[in-house]
């Protein structure tokens, strides 16, 4: 290229350039937020009184794009919710969009803070949703106890032209709510089936609603009863990230702090794609070169989680909808991989809960004395690990246990519910038993499950194609094999629409 060809080029570049800054710069009205009422406003809804403070508003008028740094140095937003009763109130504050706007969300950016210790940190609009939105999650307060919350709002910096005279308008929604009103779990425990129901003597809308299991006390847990869906097609689909996942069951569930309760435990419907479970080798980490099945430091747990954003190939990619490089293949092979549609969006974020998941394995499964569905629920519970290994995680992400997968099987009219469970999961099961499971699918060739191999440095893995349960190399090298994420919902989760089919699933609220 000749040096006249090359200058023209920059020339045009800069002009460019120019041009976009000055029409930012010398725009009008590029972007107004109002909220109603333009003096101190006090509303009250039942034991909860709402402050709008005079003359705090968010004015964006006249403004041009600022960094965050800029934009947490604007004036917010301030508005103070007081407990006025003799009892606990529970509210969340959402926004609700103007349907007129003609700026979308996704040029804005936010940070709410609480003078009680909440801080969202800077977040895009967008990332919430659009229309009407939570901004915080159920939050409550104590009798005569008051918060006073800040919302910052700015236009992005990386707005472009096409933001050029458009409007935004929004207003803060205080919602106060009854903490009585029945949760999901309450919803679907009324309708469960007791443990000793036949399946095949059930009618047809018992089968579709969930069984109860009791358990004897583990090396980590207590007798415990949970709640199950089981047989080829029940009413466990729920809408959850704007794609169709599945309800596993009712679990207690310890959040890490002692605390146990009640909660959904939901399996995403489809894989996510293949990816390594740890696909470590001894310049990296493992013991040996086929990866290290230890899930608290695992590959596929720091790609599905949140707080491992600082690791360069796939740290959080999946909880933050991002994008970027995956570990898949044997010896930290990687491969490029894009979640912005498939990952967690920040309304379902705000549905999960902390959980203890348990980490014991177990190398004793090669016959019907040690490998029925109940061993393993047994094993998972347990201590019993490979090396020096976590037996238990605190996280948001994992994936399903054994148990899950044997314990869904409802049997058929051959080989029933009875004699299925008292097979080994180790060994190909008859028809009536994989093909009456709704976790079988065989669709896919093999799936992750959360539990390690006690023998040796390698995990279990579920294999779709014969509806077994089998050890499995760490690494995965072999690229069909799928991860199907699985979460705890919190407990205030409501269902406030579906019926569970297939054709209508759940609809929950936080």
């Amino acid at each position: 290229m000749d040096k006249t060809r090359k200058k023209y080029i920059i020339l045009v570049i800069v002009t460019i350039v120019i041009s976009v800054i000055a029409l930012i710069g010398a725009s009008y009205a590029l972007l107004t937020m109002t909220i109603e009422g333009d003096k101190k406003v006090s509303l009250t809804a039942g034991i909860l009184k709402v402050d709008f403070a005079e003359g705090d508003n968010i004015n964006l008028d006249n403004v041009a794009p600022m960094t965050d740094v800029q934009g947490q140095k604007t004036t917010p937003y301030t508005f103070t919710i007081t407990n006025t009763g003799n009892i606990n109130a529970y509210y969340h504050v959402s926004l609700e969009e103007d349907v007129n706007n003609t700026l979308s969300n996704s040029y804005l950016k936010m940070r709410l803070t609480s003078d009680n210790g909440y801080d969202s940190g800077v977040v895009k609009v967008s990332g919430y949703g659009t229309g009407e939105f939570d901004i915080t999650s159920e939050a409550t307060l104590e009798p005569s106890d008051k918060v006073t919350y800040q919302l910052w709002m700015w236009l992005d910096y990386n707005a472009d032209n096409s933001a050029q005279g458009k409007e935004y308008k929004s207003k803060i929604v205080v919602t106060s709510y009854d903490r009585e009103q029945k949760t999901a779990v309450d919803t679907l425990l009324a309708k469960v089936n007791p443990e000793n129901l036949d399946y095949n003597n059930a009618t047809d809308e018992q089968k579709k609603e969930m069984w109860t299991f009791s358990h004897p006390e583990t090396e980590q847990t207590p007798v415990l009863t949970d709640y199950r869906y089981i047989g080829k097609d029940p009413n466990n689909y729920v809408m959850f990230n704007n794609e169709t996942w599945r309800i596993i069951g009712v679990f207690t569930v310890d959040d890490g702090t002692g605390k146990k309760e009640e909660r959904l435990k939901i399996i995403r419907d489809e894989s996510i794609g293949s990816y390594s479970w740890d696909n470590k080798d001894t310049t990296t980490g493992a013991e040996m070169d086929g990866g290290k099945n230890n899930w608290t430091d695992a590959r596929l747990n720091y790609l599905l989680n949140p707080d491992h954003e600082s690791n360069s190939i796939g740290g959080s990619l999946y909880w933050n909808s991002g994008s970027g490089t995956c570990y898949s293949g044997p010896h930290n092979t990687t491969i490029s991989c894009v979640f912005t549609n498939t990952g967690l969006k920040r309304e379902a974020q705000n549905m999960i809960g902390d959980s203890l998941w348990y980490l014991g394995g177990t190398d004793e499964f090669s016959s019907e004395s040690d490998g029925l569905t109940k061993h393993f629920y047994s094993y998972e519970r347990g201590t019993y690990v490979y090396g020096v290994r976590d037996t238990s995680w605190l996280g948001k992400v994992g994936l399903m246990y054994p148990s899950d997968y044997g314990y869904a099987t409802s049997g058929g009219d051959t080989y029933n519910r009875d004699y299925c469970l008292n097979s080994s999961i180790l060994f190909i099961w008859d028809a009536d038993c994989f093909n009456n499971n709704w976790l079988y699918d065989a669709s896919v060739r093999e799936q992750y499950t959360m539990t390690p191999y006690g023998y040796d440095n390698t995990f279990l893995l579920y294999g779709e194609g014969a509806g077994l349960v089998s050890p499995y190399s760490s690494h995965g090298s072999e690229t069909y094999t799928e991860v199907k994420p699985v979460v705890f919902l919190k407990s205030n989760i409501k269902i406030v629409d579906g019926d569970g089919s297939s054709s209508n699933p759940y609809i929950l609220k936080n």
